[in-house]
């Protein structure tokens, strides 16, 4: 047969050659026009930080921004990008008859498309590795305004530990450098101190655990640390931690940076581990854990959805009795959009604790894999 042995190598080739050039040429053009539109729209903004700096250090800024802005939009456009170039790929096979002469060989259609069902799960892998080693490390730009370079100060959203009782707020959060200004940190009573207490200081950083030492806060410069010290508890001594003659306190929690800005929609920039800790933490209250084990579970399913979207388009694009290539491309549109509407429809219901989390997310893919099953036998044979 054809596509035994060498032949069928070069044949696998070359549709995966040609589905990476509509991929790089689709990604390239949206990418293109996502930069051109959003640089006209913030010029402005790149030309005020800018200042006096040189014409250098403006297209420097520009295109730092623009660096990490395209991972974001591989991150959230990339699937959608790759199911439309593997249809592409599909129109142009039909429209050049390169099909006809394989099914007369007597080839199946699913054996001919195969490099495209292997190159979408390909594609599946390489967004994951972005979405869990590249974009958290990258997390506080997307909050960026243009032309910050990692300066962007941000309103802090007061948080209260769920564990100790500490509320955390201040003036501004900056999530490059782990660092509140002006930070205010209440203290409860009687669990931790013997009367209400605030601790106030110009700065307080946030440092990760490491070996022994747990997460926390260090606040720099504390008003009154004696007072404090007075008033702690022995629970208080345990997590509040001062040294005689210093004013710099150590304030044991977990509550990072990341908790105290947009904490209810962040989540999408973290990577799996970093969701488990925060599922885990005892600080966080009982919304966040249910949003972030949502959005959990629609990370583990999402490879199999972008297959999956892949195993519906492929039938309807080359189908028996089929009406025309643009009757095909619009009926496979339609069919996508409705497992579209399936995913944001079950986002809706899990988010607000209608239908259980883990459920929710693996509905989409229980109504798109029974499609995508139904589907297989209008394939052109």
């Amino acid at each position: 047969m054809l596509l035994k042995g060498y032949g069928g190598m070069t044949y696998d080739r070359y549709l995966c050659r040609s589905l990476l050039h509509v991929f790089a040429a689709c990604l390239t053009s949206t990418l293109g026009l996502y930069i051109v539109i959003d640089l006209f729209e913030n010029i402005d903004d790149f030309l005020a930080h800018n200042a006096d700096r040189g014409m250098g250090m403006l297209l420097w800024t520009i295109g730092r921004c623009y660096a990490f802005q395209s991972i974001f939009f591989l991150d959230r456009a990339g699937p959608s990008i790759a199911v439309v170039s593997i249809m592409v790929v599909l129109v142009l096979l039909q429209r050049s008859g390169e099909l006809h002469p394989l099914l007369a060989a007597g080839i199946p259609m699913y054996r001919i498309l195969t490099p495209l069902i292997f190159a979408s799960a390909a594609f599946s892998l390489l967004f994951t590795l972005n979405q869990e080693l590249v974009v958290p490390r990258i997390a506080h730009t997307a909050s960026e305004k243009r032309g910050e370079s990692g300066s962007a100060k941000h309103q802090v959203e007061s948080f209260t530990d769920h564990s100790t009782h500490i509320s955390i707020d201040g003036e501004s959060v900056k999530l490059a450098e782990r660092t509140i200004e002006n930070a205010w940190f209440m203290l409860p009573a009687p669990s931790l101190v013997t009367e209400l207490r605030i601790l106030k200081a110009p700065t307080a950083k946030f440092y990760p655990a490491q070996g022994k030492r747990p997460a926390g806060w260090l606040l720099r410069d504390v008003e009154s640390p004696n007072e404090i010290a007075r008033l702690l508890t022995d629970r208080g001594r345990e997590v509040v931690l001062l040294k005689a003659g210093k004013s710099d306190v150590f304030v044991t929690t977990s509550i990072s940076c990341d908790d105290l800005f947009k904490r209810n929609s962040n989540f999408s920039l973290f990577s799996i581990p970093e969701l488990v800790c925060r599922i885990r933490s005892p600080a966080m209250g009982l919304v966040s854990v249910h949003l972030n084990v949502l959005h959990l579970h629609s990370r583990l399913v999402q490879p199999l959805l972008n297959i999956i979207a892949v195993l519906i388009a492929i039938p309807l694009m080359v189908r028996r009795e089929s009406p025309g290539i643009v009757a095909d491309s619009a009926l496979s549109g339609f069919a996508l959009a409705v497992v579209f509407g399936v995913i944001q429809v079950s986002q809706v219901l899990g988010s607000n604790q209608i239908v259980p989390a883990d459920m929710a997310a693996w509905i989409p893919v229980v109504i798109g894999g029974t499609m995508a099953a139904w589907l297989s036998g209008v394939i052109r044979t």
